[in-house]
């Protein structure tokens, strides 16, 4: 039986449209794991008074997270190549949700790490999930376009994880509002149950590996070993992972108590700050998206946002006395910027067969949830490192010096993507595979 190719001519309105909805209702997954992955920013203050934790402790008790997801995207991703991606979307959407309610249950910082390791074994499957039912459901000339789109979803779960949030938890304490954040993930489950399905095998862009008749599968130690060995994808991947260190670093965990403590606002206002990374990258991510599709260009886009990303932090950084709206505008902007991560999803499913799309995008992930879950506690490490004993309503304030030495991390991170985005070749949007 023969399937659409990636240069298709002729597709008909109603699959686009078809394509669109179902991707888009599997995309709901990634803007309620993205509220998962970042409300830590706007709780930390409630669990640091709560648990009694200090930044070392927080920064450890967040990456958990990433540690369960680190070790499981790989698999979670071949998992992809064989199984129904609705599956394995209700699959991760079920125990996103119990992560969220074992949090409003805990009574100390391990019932914490424990809720936190349970809902990133969740996000192993999401992201690589919705991409590898997309490139079931369209050719690869309009994957930086869906990837955008997808992504944006993301940001946004991403913004309401910040002031929303925290507007939440001053009405109702942090326990309700997680449980009012649990029942939005139950509507969405359904939602998802109802709506989303997989693409029929004479419609399908990139079969499983299982649907493949013209060959045998790749058995899961080969796929990993010809993932190794392309350099492209450790490259993507490090790109994606270093643009990303704002939204896992600031708007993640610190982002709201470093605008409290170096800018003098308020839990509100650094909250709005933190979500402007957010907001900007809405905006960067469906920008970026269509522009390197209609350009036909990756490697261009990603390079020079890298360097424009660096210099925005080091003004974030070193200038003084910068006002609440100025830091509003520059963070806005770094999220712009940053959002060009979003073409090495599209890099990466180019320079790998359509059989290895969901285990080349494994990886990159595991690339990209590795750092958080070195850098997070190695952040908290140097903001505790640096403490001078000071302490208002048992909220522990860190000096000025304190947060420039862990705020280098981000600057030596998008030195590290500049220059991967200057290795990467340029694909034009088409299939580089060697």
């Amino acid at each position: 039986m023969t399937h659409f190719s990636d240069d298709t001519m002729f597709w008909p309105r109603r699959d686009q449209a078809m394509a669109w909805a179902i991707t888009l209702i599997a995309a709901l997954f990634f803007f309620y794991e993205f509220i998962q992955m970042n409300m830590f920013n706007s709780l930390a203050d409630s669990f640091e008074q709560t648990f009694h934790l200090s930044a070392l402790q927080l920064g450890l008790v967040a990456c958990f997270y990433f540690l369960s997801d680190t070790i499981l995207l790989y698999p979670a991703g071949a998992l992809s190549d064989y199984f129904s991606s609705k599956k394995l979307l209700i699959l991760g959407m079920v125990m996103c949700i119990l992560g969220t309610l074992l949090i409003t249950l805990a009574t100390n910082a391990w019932f914490l790490v424990v809720a936190r390791f349970l809902a990133g074994t969740a996000s192993a499957f999401c992201l690589l999930s919705i991409l590898r039912l997309a490139a079931q459901w369209f050719p690869a000339v309009k994957m930086g376009q869906v990837t955008g789109v997808v992504v944006t979803l993301g940001m946004l779960g991403g913004a309401v994880s910040q002031t929303p949030l925290v507007w939440l938890i001053d009405d109702v304490g942090w326990r309700s509002a997680l449980r009012i954040v649990a029942i939005m993930g139950v509507v969405i489950l359904l939602v998802i149950v109802v709506v989303v399905r997989d693409a029929p095998v004479q419609k399908c862009f990139a079969l499983l590996q299982q649907s493949q008749t013209d060959q045998k599968p790749i058995g899961f130690g080969k796929g990993l070993w010809l993932i190794l060995r392309n350099r492209h994808n450790w490259l993507a991947g490090l790109y994606i992972a270093t643009m990303n260190l704002p939204i896992m670093l600031l708007a993640g965990l610190f982002g709201t108590q470093t605008m409290q403590q170096t800018a003098g606002l308020s839990q509100a206002q650094g909250a709005t700050v933190s979500m402007m990374i957010f907001i900007g990258t809405i905006v960067g991510s469906t920008v970026f998206g269509f522009a390197t599709d209609w350009l036909k260009s990756r490697r261009l886009p990603m390079l020079l946002s890298a360097c424009v990303s660096l210099v925005l932090f080091a003004v974030i950084m070193y200038v003084p006395n910068l006002t609440y709206w100025h830091e509003i505008v520059l963070f806005f902007v770094l999220g712009f910027f940053t959002a060009a991560q979003i073409i090495g999803y599209a890099v990466t499913r180019e320079c790998n067969s359509e059989s290895m799309v969901g285990s080349a995008l494994g990886f990159a992930s595991v690339l990209i949830m590795a750092l958080p879950t070195v850098l997070q506690p190695l952040m908290g490490w140097l903001l505790s490192r640096g403490w001078e004993g000071k302490e208002i309503s048992g909220i522990k304030w860190y000096p000025m010096s304190a947060y420039h030495d862990a705020l280098m991390i981000l600057l030596i991170g998008f030195i590290v993507s500049i220059v991967c985005a200057f290795a990467l070749p340029e694909t034009y949007g088409r299939k580089v595979v060697s």
